[in-house]
């Protein structure tokens, strides 16, 4: 009885809780659906970013494996 009582009162606090944010939100979360929000839209100035970086080391070559350290695996 407890544990039914203790559910329907969580669910009930989820429900208004996603209730009062649609009704708080719902026009922003509309226009998102639809396409027009505004996190959507391009910025007005885009400039292009070019990234460079380079090795700290240079790439070492494999290491060819030695027929005793083959025979110990």
């Amino acid at each position: 009885m407890l544990a039914t009582v203790t559910t329907l009162v969580l669910l009930a606090f989820a429900i208004l809780t996603l209730a009062g944010m649609v009704r708080s939100e719902g026009r922003k979360m509309l226009a998102a659906l639809q396409g027009h929000s505004w996190a959507a839209r391009q910025p007005t100035s885009v400039r292009p970013v070019t990234v460079r970086f380079s090795q700290r080391y240079p790439a070492s070559r494999p290491m060819r494996a030695r027929p005793e350290l083959r025979a110990a695996a």
